[in-house]
C-alpha cells in the first residue's frame, strides 16, 4: 500500500461539543499520513479555541478562521490550502471509524482507474442510538462508472455525501461547491458524475453520521432547502433528457419523490396559490397519477403517500396524514 498525502478538510461552526470526538477520531486513523484542515467559519462558541489546542498537540493539523459564509465557503477554503494527492471531508458533528482512510486509500492505490473511493456509512442520533444501518439504503455494488452512478442517485440508492468519500486530487480540478445555497454536495456530485470514470466501494462501516434534531428535514420547515432541493430535481430531469434519455422514468421517479418530501413536510399554511413552489409542484404530482401507479421504484409507502397527494385536496391531505401519525 502506497503513503500518499492525504487532505482532510473539516467545516466547523458553533461545533465545540463534537470537536473532541470527530478531530479525534480523524487523528486517531490508522494511516497517518494525514494534512487535517479545519475552517472555523466564524464560530461563535469555543470552536476556533479547541482547534488551536488540537492543531498545538498535532502538527498534522491546520486551523484557517474565515467570517461566517457557510459549509460551502469553508469547503472550497479548505481546498486552496489543500496539499495531497488525495482529498476527503468531514463534518465537524460527525466521526469515522479507525481504519476508513486506509480502506479509502487502499482502493485507489490498487486501481488508478479510480477517480473515488466511498465506504459504508450509518446514522445516529444525538444520544447515539442507529436509526440507518451501515450501507442502509444504497445499491450493495461494488463500483460504478458516471452513467451507473447518476442512476443510483436518481433512485435515491446512491451515496451523495462527500464525507463518505476519497478523491484523487486532479478528478477535484476544475470543481468547486456552490455557495449560497443547500444541498451543495448533491449538485456538484451530479455535475462530477458526467467526469467520473470509476468509483470503487468499500463494504466496511466508516463514516458515523449524526441527525440533529435541527435538521432541514426534521426540525423547522425552510422552504429555501426545498425550493434547492426541487431545482435539483429539475435539473436532473434536463440532464437525463440531454444525457442519458434511457433513464427517463428513474428521472421521473426521481422528481416525485422529491416532490413528496415537499408536500409532506410544507405546513398548511404555506400551501397557498402565491407560494410558486408550492403550487408547480402539486401541480407536477397531480398530472402524473398514471405514471405514480406504474412506477415500479416507488416503496408501498411512497405510492400510498403519492397517491393521496394526487387525488385529494391539500388540506385534506394534510389532515389525513395527521390521522396516520396519530394512529401509529
Amino acid at each position: 500500500m502506497g503513503n500518499a498525502l492525504i487532505s482532510i478538510i473539516i467545516p466547523v461552526y458553533n461545533a465545540a461539543e463534537y470537536l473532541e470526538r470527530s478531530i479525534g477520531s480523524v487523528r486517531n486513523q490508522t494511516y497517518k499520513n494525514l494534512e487535517i484542515i479545519t475552517i472555523d467559519d466564524g464560530s461563535k462558541d469555543d470552536s476556533l479555541k479547541l482547534l488551536e489546542s488540537f492543531a498545538s498537540a498535532d502538527s498534522r493539523i491546520k486551523v484557517i478562521r474565515k467570517e461566517n459564509g457557510g459549509s460551502s465557503t469553508a469547503r472550497n477554503a479548505g481546498l486552496r490550502e489543500a496539499t495531497g494527492e488525495y482529498i476527503g471531508f468531514i463534518d465537524a458533528d460527525d466521526y469515522i471509524e479507525p481504519d476508513m482512510y486506509e480502506n479509502l486509500a487502499r482502493l485507489l492505490d490498487e486501481d488508478p482507474k479510480a477517480d473515488v473511493s466511498q465506504i459504508l456509512s450509518c446514522e445516529e442520533n444525538e444520544k447515539g442510538e442507529q436509526i440507518k444501518a451501515f450501507g442502509e439504503g444504497f445499491l450493495p455494488d461494488d463500483e460504478f462508472d458516471g452513467k451507473s452512478f447518476f442512476r443510483a442517485l436518481l433512485l435515491h440508492q446512491g451515496d451523495s455525501s462527500y464525507c463518505t468519500k476519497l478523491f484523487r486530487r486532479e478528478f477535484f480540478e476544475g470543481f468547486s461547491f456552490p455557495e449560497g445555497r443547500l444541498n451543495e454536495d448533491f449538485d456538484l456530485l451530479v455535475k462530477m458524475s458526467e467526469k467520473l470514470e470509476l468509483l470503487k466501494v468499500c463494504k466496511k462501516p466508516g463514516y458515523h453520521i449524526i441527525l440533529s434534531t435541527e435538521s432541514n428535514t426534521r426540525g423547522t420547515y425552510r422552504q429555501s432547502f426545498y425550493e434547492n432541493s426541487m431545482e435539483n430535481a429539475e435539473k436532473m430531469l434536463a440532464l437525463t433528457a440531454k444525457k442519458y434519455p434511457g433513464l427517463k422514468q428513474e428521472a421521473a421517479h426521481f422528481y416525485l419523490v422529491q416532490a413528496m418530501w415537499l408536500l409532506l413536510h410544507i405546513p398548511v399554511s404555506e400551501m397557498t396559490k402565491s407560494n410558486e413552489l408550492y403550487t408547480r409542484v402539486y401541480a407536477k404530482v397531480k398530472s402524473h397519477k398514471s405514471f405514480i401507479r406504474k412506477d415500479p421504484y416507488l416503496t408501498k409507502k411512497q405510492r400510498r403517500n403519492l397517491m393521496i397527494f394526487a387525488y385529494l385536496p391539500a388540506k385534506s391531505v394534510k389532515r389525513l396524514f395527521g390521522i396516520i401519525k396519530k394512529t401509529k
